[in-house]
């Protein structure tokens, strides 16, 4: 069946020469090129599930939607990913790090002098803390391979029955995506009892569904020649062609302390590991509420939909309420 992609119409409709980035893989592709897209990722996705109007809030259909504003956090976690998953060389050729605040002269010459350079600036404690992450995930001996061998932020985009979808890896590895995660600990729980709850609590589980539904798709796209921005080399090719054509590949969550001393841990989904089973129930949930949502209100009327009055019944309220009201 032929479909036409639901909001391909409508998203002229916020920028008339927007273009659509076309399904395939695509290497090099900019993080703002790849957020821009109206395609469904995996953060649109968790919001579906049960917050339908959320996703609505926060996408291109929301005329008020506020821009995307640049944040130190931001700014943090791309100088990390270029450092871990591109190397320090990478790291050193695009950022230097300023010794000076940046409120007084000094500081202001000093970062004036680095963006003169090409360079961007960073205070020097995140210029060390970052090489420092990198070098502690570099010398988990499980770990230390994690990000080399392969390709990072990878993209791939794929339409299926007519509603179209996206997913960046943060590193593509022959057998692997990898995906490296920042985690602080206020509460001090163990490190690696922390991150199994920051993967409850986020459900990185429904994205590494979600990315892994997008590699699977790779083989046909190698297939028919829809591959964008690859480096001209036969090396690559033939690389490249073998990672399509691997039908079973892991997940692997790389996680690194962000406070304190930043030690990694790292865990793995494996093909058949029935954690995915619910995972995939939560995508196509969401998937049925996206169709629903788009059939009720199209891309031009605010998502609100309007609910029953309940009668409010005390077995519905949390466990504690309960509890608390037998004690008296």
């Amino acid at each position: 069946m032929n479909m036409q992609p639901i909001g391909v119409e409508a998203h002229s409709i916020v920028s008339a020469t927007a273009e659509l980035i076309p399904d395939g893989i695509h290497f090099g592709l900019s993080e703002d090129a790849y957020h821009g897209d109206p395609a469904l990722g995996s953060t649109g996705l968790k919001d579906l599930i049960d917050n339908a109007p959320d996703f609505w809030w926060s996408s291109w259909m929301n005329p008020a939607r506020e821009p995307d504003k640049e944040t130190p956090a931001k700014i943090f976690g791309r100088a990390v990913h270029k450092c871990v998953l591109e190397g320090r060389a990478a790291f050193d050729a695009l950022y230097s790090p300023c010794e000076h605040p940046g409120n007084i002269k000094a500081g202001k010459e000093e970062r004036e002098a680095v963006e003169a350079a090409g360079k961007l600036p960073l205070k020097r404690d995140e210029y060390n803390r970052i090489v420092a992450a990198s070098a502690f995930i570099r010398a988990n001996a499980t770990l230390r391979d994690a990000f080399t061998g392969g390709q990072p932020e990878v993209s791939v985009f794929w339409t299926a029955d007519g509603i179209r979808f996206k997913a960046r890896f943060d590193y593509l590895k022959m057998r692997a995506v990898a995906d490296l995660k920042s985690i602080r600990n206020p509460l001090n729980k163990s490190f690696v009892q922390a991150c199994r709850d920051r993967i409850a609590g986020l459900d990185y589980v429904i994205s590494a569904a979600h990315y892994m539904d997008g590699r699977q798709r790779m083989g046909a796209f190698v297939k028919a020649g829809q591959v964008y921005g690859a480096p001209d080399s036969e090396n690559f090719r033939s690389w490249l062609i073998q990672v399509a054509g691997q039908r079973e590949f892991a997940f692997v969550f790389v996680f690194w302390q962000a406070e304190g001393a930043p030690i990694s841990h790292g865990f793995q989904i494996s093909p058949g590991n029935p954690i995915l089973d619910s995972a995939k129930q939560s995508i196509a949930k969401a998937v049925w509420n996206y169709r629903q949502f788009m059939e009720k209100f199209g891309t031009k009327i605010a998502w609100v939909p309007s609910t029953p009055l309940e009668e409010l019944d005390e077995t519905e309220l949390p466990i504690w309420w309960q509890q608390k009201q037998l004690k008296g």
